[in-house]
């Protein structure tokens, strides 16, 4: 299996509506960036909000391996593109790297990985994904897609449909 690699909002708004546990039990490899661990535990922590404290426990025990890109030169071209972050950018790079897949929700992040051929879901897939590994049912994953747009988690209502309807095939 590709390695899962995880930009900030598919960790926080997970966590904020009490799954945190499904990144324990997926089965693929979890790998994180630097930068994501520092804006989700470190400025989380800061910022006084308890999914930071359950995500740095989840840091601590491994659950997400932190890794450094490597290609510092691809790294600086990608932080070129006008409205990319370093988060999202490490993300990318990281991605390339391993062969893995970016788990990202923002729309620049998702233009800039299409360009450079790196394969990308979103939040909702983690939650399918759960659901085909038996992890949550097909009610708790709508449930969840509805707590996170109430806890701010952006998404527009047409992918809200598919999102519905892609969980209600699985």
């Amino acid at each position: 299996m590709k390695s899962l690699v995880f930009n900030a909002t598919p960790l926080i708004y997970i966590t904020k509506v009490g799954l945190s546990k499904v990144f324990e039990d997926l089965k693929d490899e979890k790998l994180a960036s630097p930068e994501v661990k520092r804006e989700v535990v470190d400025e989380g922590k800061r910022k006084g909000v308890p999914d930071a404290i359950v995500l740095e426990k989840m840091f601590k025990n491994k659950v997400f391996k932190v890794t450094e890109p490597r290609n510092q030169k691809f790294l600086a071209s990608m932080l070129k593109t006008k409205g990319l972050h370093i988060t999202d950018t490490e993300v990318l790079v990281i991605a390339r790297e391993h062969d893995g897949i970016a788990v990202i929700d923002d729309e620049v992040t998702r233009k800039t990985a299409k360009i450079y051929g790196i394969p990308y879901v979103g939040t909702p897939y983690i939650l399918m994904r759960a659901v085909v590994q038996r992890l949550i049912s097909k009610e708790r994953a709508k449930q969840a897609i509805n707590e996170m747009i109430f806890a701010g988690w952006r998404c527009n209502i047409e992918s809200y449909a598919k999102i519905i309807e892609a969980v209600e095939k699985l």
